[in-house]
């Protein structure tokens, strides 16, 4: 599973962190003093091997398959439309964006068990 990195646009230390944030939400691991270099822009790759040396991705990807089949489970119970089903889609949304920062596939999620249709 390949760790991607969403490009920093041409800015400041603020921006650097800013896109820390999005990518990983509150959940940064610790970084040791000497990789952290009191920069963010020399942190983010140091955080993006942290997450694939703890196996977060894998539990990233695991986590987000179940809420898949939450959602996909309350869509025949509810309805596609239904308010149940757009609250489970509301949250499955962050998720699914985080895969994408992370380069995990459909196919990975398919392994972490979701019921994904296949084309």
């Amino acid at each position: 599973m390949a760790t991607t990195m969403t490009p920093l646009q041409p800015g400041t230390e603020a921006a650097a962190q800013a896109c820390a944030f999005a990518i990983f939400g509150s959940d940064i691991p610790p970084v040791d003093p000497e990789d952290y270099r009191g920069s963010w822009l020399t942190t983010l790759h140091v955080i993006a091997e942290e997450w694939v040396g703890e196996g977060r991705i894998k539990r990233h990807a695991a986590r987000t398959a179940t809420v898949i089949n939450e959602l996909i489970a309350t869509q025949e119970l509810f309805g596609v439309g239904s308010p149940e089903a757009c609250a489970c889609g509301t949250r499955l949304q962050p998720l699914i964006d985080r895969c994408r920062h992370f380069g995990i596939t459909t196919d990975d999620l398919r392994r972490h068990g979701a019921r994904l249709p296949t084309s």
